[in-house]
């Protein structure tokens, strides 16, 4: 359990990389952690070209690419054998929720997502995802590993990292949320998670929210809404998340988020074992989940 909290001029970007309820090996979480350092610096650098909202989505491409994170390539094997990803975008300036809940065959659920927020219907599902991705050139794939393939045959879960995220922050001072997930393994066929929910990802022009870990639980409790309005009535972030995690804390939660404001504070908090995340900014990384051993610098 952790809440880290700084604060931050100019534009910022955190991302994600999930929540796992169990304990993983040291190299696993020093991989994830290199590769969020990695996709921090190189979208970061997007901050000035590009929106809030693109930016959010370069860093969920790259998640969705790294089968180490359960998004996109390499979500988990669900009890039909398939795999359903999900998405979500909020672009803080506007309060405009688009998500895209359970594709099937869609590497790249997030791309699909911020084409929505140009929609009349921006929250969509089956058979609208696939229809959809067809009109934007999308191709089908399969997303599984041979390492998922093989342990699902054996009815075992892949020990790994869980739904990803972004929030970022821009020179202007205007918020975006992103979050994706390759759902959980052996789950019910079309199983709804907080992913594609304002419980899961949420932005204002206050704050943006992404969250990951045991999806029930953070709608339950309505995590990424209930801290938005929290800083909108006048909390600080960190006395808003720190309040958040104590109502975790006592409720026996297995989650975690990330947070940033519009006045450049932030907050990376769980309540699971270990998160992976990094805050990046101008003047570099600013924290990380990488060992104290191994400094992500």
């Amino acid at each position: 359990m952790q809440l880290l909290a700084g604060t931050s001029e100019g534009p910022v970007l955190i991302v994600h990389g999930g929540a796992p309820s169990r304990i993983l090996e040291p190299e696993k979480v020093l991989s994830a952690a290199r590769s969020l350092e990695a996709i921090a610096e190189k979208c970061f650098r997007e901050l000035t070209p590009r929106s809030a909202c693109e930016v959010v989505v370069c860093a969920l491409e790259a998640l969705e690419l790294d089968p180490q994170f359960n998004a996109g390539r390499g979500g988990s094997i669900q009890s039909d054998g398939e795999i359903r990803v999900s998405a979500a975008v909020m672009d803080g300036s506007r309060q405009s929720f688009s998500g895209v809940i359970n594709a099937l065959c869609v590497k790249h659920p997030s791309v699909i997502a911020l084409s929505l927020q140009e929609r009349r219907s921006r929250v969509i599902s089956q058979p609208g995802v696939q229809a959809l991705a067809r009109e934007l050139n999308l191709p089908e794939e399969d997303l599984a590993t041979p390492e998922q393939l093989e342990t699902f045959r054996h009815r075992k879960e892949v020990g790994g990292f869980d739904t990803v995220g972004c929030v970022v922050r821009n020179g202007r001072g205007q918020l975006a949320a992103g979050t994706s997930t390759g759902g959980r393994s052996f789950e019910f066929p079309g199983r709804v998670s907080d992913s594609a929910t304002v419980a899961g990802n949420y932005a204002s022009e206050f704050v943006a929210v992404s969250a990951t870990g045991i999806g029930e639980e953070i709608v339950d409790d309505a995590l990424a809404a209930r801290l938005e309005t929290r800083c909108r009535d006048g909390m600080p972030l960190e006395q808003a998340a720190r309040r958040c995690f104590d109502e975790a804390v006592a409720r026996g939660r297995t989650y975690g988020w990330i947070a940033l404001h519009r006045n450049g504070d932030w907050v990376s908090a769980h309540t699971t074992p270990t998160m992976s995340f990094c805050v990046r900014s101008e003047k570099g990384t600013l924290a990380s989940s990488a060992p104290p051993s191994q400094p992500g610098r």
